[in-house]
């Protein structure tokens, strides 16, 4: 917030910040509190500044870059129920998950700190329910609202369903795929969801093949599956070594299926090279925060 007069009054809202965020159908509302006020221009958006020669012009007030980032962080497309999503707001039950949030922490801080050709992305692996997406919007999140970063949040399967249905209304796949292919950086969530067809990889392909080719684009993935690594695995227990035990379900499914698979060596190589890969362990979060009578499968009596 721009200095004022006096000492801003705490507010439960947006606790100083000067923005307020919010769940409206479905998606991130950010908006300038009510208790905002800049003194320096008075709400007017304007002031008068002096050049080197003391001639006065009018200029754009520093808070009206404030309220450009807030609104690039709205239109990220970031889901509403993430709107308590920051790098505070991450509990880690895990090992892993600790310093799958340093990780997270430090990439964003490097971004933040770096020219444009910074390019390297992230690819956060693990099961359901580990702050896999939780910790890729702490990152758009603070880009956004500290530095201004145009930043992008998709989940692959509903852009696969948006493409489809701009196929019955005529469109073409670059309307929707564009501002994907665009943007600066932008976190593609849930990769390889779904039944991965010839057209769904094409895609996808479409999509990373562009944004590999441009020097000034970051890409940060989410996926439930693991590396191909998978083979060096011995013992799925070996997974998890947290208090609660090990995710038998998952496991076999590490054991079974893994990414290179789910989406091809191609597809796969140009990850590795554009990626690091963070791999997040533990428990089920969602799962954990359930009455034992909520939880599926329920142990039997």
């Amino acid at each position: 917030m721009p200095k004022t007069e006096t000492p801003p009054v705490s507010c439960a809202s947006c606790k100083g910040r000067g923005y307020a965020m919010s769940n409206l159908k479905g998606k991130l509302r950010v908006e300038t509190c009510a208790c905002f006020h800049c003194d320096k221009c008075d709400g007017e958006g304007k002031v008068f500044r002096e050049n080197e020669k003391g001639i006065a012009y009018l200029s754009d007030c520093e808070c009206k870059a404030l309220k450009k980032r807030w609104c690039m962080v709205e239109e990220a497309g970031i889901p509403g129920k993430f709107v308590g999503a920051d790098f505070d707001s991450y509990i880690n039950h895990h090992r892993s998950q600790g310093i799958a949030k340093r990780v997270a922490e430090d990439f964003a801080q490097d971004l933040m700190n770096s020219k444009k050709d910074f390019n390297r992305g992230l690819i956060f692996m693990g099961a359901p329910g580990l702050g896999k997406t939780h910790l890729a919007i702490a990152i758009i999140k603070k880009l956004g609202f500290e530095k201004g970063v145009p930043c992008r949040f998709v989940d692959f399967f509903q852009l696969l369903a948006d493409i489809r249905h701009g196929y019955s209304e005529d469109m073409s796949d670059q309307a929707f795929i564009k501002p994907y292919l665009d943007a600066r950086v932008l976190v593609i969530d849930e990769l390889a969801k779904g039944r991965n067809t010839e057209w769904e990889l094409t895609v996808l392909d479409q999509l990373i093949s562009s944004r590999y080719n441009s020097a000034d684009k970051v890409t940060i993935f989410t996926t439930n599956y693991p590396s191909e690594m998978r083979i060096e695995i011995k013992e799925p227990k070996s997974f998890y070594r947290d208090k609660d035990g090990p995710d038998k379900n998952y496991a076999d499914t590490y054991m079974r299926e893994s990414l290179q698979e789910k989406i091809g060596a191609r597809i796969y190589s140009r990850l590795a090279e554009m990626c690091k890969f963070v791999m997040i362990e533990g428990q089920d979060l969602r799962q954990k925060s359930l009455s034992a009578s909520q939880r599926y499968p329920r142990n039997k009596r």
